[in-house]
């Protein structure tokens, strides 16, 4: 059983079929397999409805001509304590009509007739009965835009949803789907119904390039990122998409607010085989609304396992990286970047980026994973160089010079590196680099050498100084 409160539905009447609003009303509806029951009371006014089977109307909505074989109506309205009650039962050889007031049985017509004559038409465009016969109906009038049009006059969402499902079963041109879609998008204020309604149908919607489309742009006129996502998801998982549909797509997910959303989507989007770079690239932009660096870098991340991307979408990356707060989650993303080849100037921003960042043992990781995954020409070493020496730990600062010298470096780079060494302040942490550094300088020219003992007269204590002036010349 299910309860919902809300403002007076159709159900409630004042006088023969007018519509009471504005006044607040408390429905039970009950639907399973075999009926349908719905009781709608406000105040002194109950309306209650059970219908079973399948029942055909007449053309006017005023009458009710068949119905399956287990077919059943019942209507029931009570107002200020006076009762009038409605059954129609489907029997051998035709229908069962009874109309009763209070207790007492009279006949169907004329009084009968007449009641179901003014209710009917309002219980078919509030409800699901006669919904077959009257798509039928319509659709046979004329065709995919007069059901479409009777839609438009339904006053419920699940209706709606209903006979646009059931239009769908009729001979429609898959052409059509698309303007169906895009009708039920303006007709329907429920997410929950829109997105039933698109999911449910869309082993159909695959068929066409520009229902998918239809499907996807349906999202951005709901309000809820969870019903968004489910479409879009379930369309994703159906086909590789077209670039046009990811175009929907991502402005769609530009307006989600929330951020676990819109890395559902973008990672499912993210998924398909036919992502120009340019679409790569708008996805790596779009991470920049992600408020969460966790959820940011779970894009970003996947987004660069992606191969062949250009020089532009990793600047896009380094720009979104930027403003990711968490070193911890802005450092995995950097060393992500650098496990491709990058350009010089990406190379240099990304250094660059490592001042963003206020740990030095996460700028340390990012620097020896560019070092261990770049080549990098003298100009990048060199700004690297400059960066690893204005580290405020002396430690971190060598570690990433120690790890440059496990290199074989040319003497420029080493006179570059020796230079570098000086800014460290610490004895011990200078003297260590340069103990390091004494096997690579001793193969080297008088100008490499010279550079060593300019580093080492910037050491205060003997003993460190002694150190570092030995291993140069030590056998």
């Amino acid at each position: 059983m299910m309860k919902t409160t809300a403002l007076c539905l159709i159900l409630c009447f004042t006088g023969p079929a007018g519509l009471v609003y504005g006044q607040e009303a408390t429905t039970w509806v009950h639907s399973d397999d075999k009926r349908i029951v719905i009781k709608n009371h406000s105040g002194f006014t109950s309306f209650d409805i059970e219908v079973r089977g399948r029942i055909e109307v007449s053309d006017d909505d005023k009458d009710i001509v068949s119905m399956s074989p287990d077919g059943y109506l019942q209507v029931r309205k009570t107002v200020f304590g006076s009762k009038r009650t409605l059954i129609i039962a489907s029997e051998e050889g035709g229908l069962r009509k009874e109309y009763y007031e209070g207790r007492t049985k009279l006949p169907f017509d004329p009084a009968g007739k007449q009641w179901m004559g003014e209710i009917l038409p309002e219980l078919v465009r509030s409800t699901t009965i006669g919904a077959e016969s009257r798509v039928a109906r319509f659709f046979k009038k004329g065709g995919t835009n007069a059901v479409l049009n009777e839609i438009d006059l339904l006053t419920s969402n699940h209706v709606k949803s209903k006979y646009a499902s059931l239009l769908l079963k009729q001979p429609i041109n898959p052409k059509e789907y698309a303007k169906i879609i895009d009708r039920m998008s303006e007709t329907m204020d429920s997410n929950f119904y829109l997105a039933g309604f698109l999911k449910d149908n869309l082993d159909k919607f695959i068929k066409s390039n520009e229902a998918l489309e239809a499907a996807f742009r349906a999202t951005n006129n709901m309000d809820s990122d969870h019903y968004k996502t489910e479409v879009i998801k379930s369309g994703l998982s159906e086909k590789d998409v077209s670039i046009d549909a990811v175009k929907i797509i991502m402005k769609s997910t530009g307006n989600m607010d929330s951020d676990h959303y819109k890395t559902e989507v973008l990672n499912s989007l993210l998924a398909q085989h036919n992502l120009t770079d340019e679409v790569i690239n708008e996805m790596i932009i779009t991470t920049k609304t992600i408020d969460s660096d966790y959820y940011r870098s779970v894009v970003l991340n996947r987004a660069l396992e992606k191969e062949g991307l250009s020089e532009a979408s990793y600047q896009s990356a380094l720009e979104s990286v930027r403003s990711i707060d968490s070193d911890h989650y802005k450092a995995e993303v950097l060393r992500s970047l650098v496990s491709k080849p990058l350009a010089q100037n990406a190379q240099i921003t990304m250094i660059d980026l490592t001042n963003s960042i206020d740990s030095d043992h996460y700028c340390t990781v990012v620097l020896e994973e560019i070092l261990d995954r770049q080549e990098m020409d003298k100009i990048v070493f060199d700004h690297l160089l400059t960066r690893a020496a204005n580290i405020e730990s002396d430690h971190y600062a060598s570690v990433v010079m120690k790890d440059a010298l496990s290199r074989n470096l040319n003497e420029a780079n080493l006179i570059s590196l020796l230079k570098a060494a000086e800014n460290i302040e610490s004895d011990h942490y200078l003297t260590e680099v340069l103990v390091t550094a004494a096997p690579q300088v001793k193969k080297s020219g008088n100008p490499v050498k010279d550079a060593y003992r300019k580093a080492a007269s910037q050491i205060e204590s003997e003993t460190y100084y002694g150190r570092a002036l030995r291993a140069l010349e030590a056998n």
